[in-house]
């Protein structure tokens, strides 16, 4: 009976045993299906690349009226072609990488912000060649908004931004410290009309904003707003 019972208690002892030896492994599963701290199985979201509340580039085509780029600067990029517009000179075309540098986006507050670092967007620095504090912008079809506060004849256009792919819409933006002020339809790569503008004005108030969106002219003596 005494070997029994210690036969039982050497049992229940080996069972105490691997049971301690189990115990922390058992908490930390437990700790991180409930996504506690201390087991670092729970995740928080993050923005995209890891910037907090940055949301990625939208990939689902959501607007199918999309202008393309004038023919007259197909060559543009050569400049020894004699049929570039600028000659002697290469307008550049960023890649999709450097395009991400340049993407804008509207956040929950209604405010312009940098995809790159989630900074307010401002353009009191822009150089557009229709005017300062300016900045030109394109936007594709599936919504992504790109925006550049430098803009040079011969070096740096709406084309550029868009890679010379199609765009849903392009112009110029105003912006101060994140609020859009308006929008123009200012790009004469691409000339968008009424019909692309209204994606802008779409994309504009899904976001929950209205700026006003002018023609080509802006606020300016002859101009005309497209949607107000």
């Amino acid at each position: 009976m005494a070997r029994r019972g210690g036969g039982g208690r050497g049992g229940s002892g080996g069972g105490g045993g691997n049971a301690g030896i189990f115990r922390p492994i058992l908490q930390w599963l437990r700790r991180s299906t409930r996504g506690g701290s201390g087991g670092g199985g729970g995740t928080r979201p993050s923005g995209h690349h890891g910037r907090p509340n940055t949301p990625g580039p939208h990939t689902v085509p959501r607007y199918h009226r999309q202008k393309p780029m004038l023919d007259k600067y197909r060559h543009e990029t050569d400049p020894n072609h004699p049929a570039n517009p600028f000659p002697g000179r290469s307008v550049r075309r960023l890649s999709p990488q450097e395009r991400e540098a340049h993407r804008v986006f509207v956040d929950p507050n209604g405010n312009l912000r940098r995809a790159r670092d989630g900074s307010l967007y401002d353009t009191q620095s822009g150089t557009s060649a229709w005017g300062g504090q300016r900045a030109i912008f394109v936007m594709d079809g599936n919504g992504n908004m790109y925006a550049s506060n430098h803009h040079a004849p011969g070096q740096f256009h709406h084309s550029s931004l868009a890679g010379g792919h199609p765009v849903a819409a392009a112009g110029e933006l105003s912006v101060t410290n994140g609020r859009v002020n308006y929008a123009t339809a200012a790009s004469g790569h691409y000339q968008p009309g009424p019909e692309h503008m209204s994606n802008l004005a779409q994309e504009f108030s899904r976001n929950g904003i209205r700026p006003p969106i002018w023609d080509f002219q802006g606020p300016r003596p002859g101009g005309r707003p497209m949607f107000a």
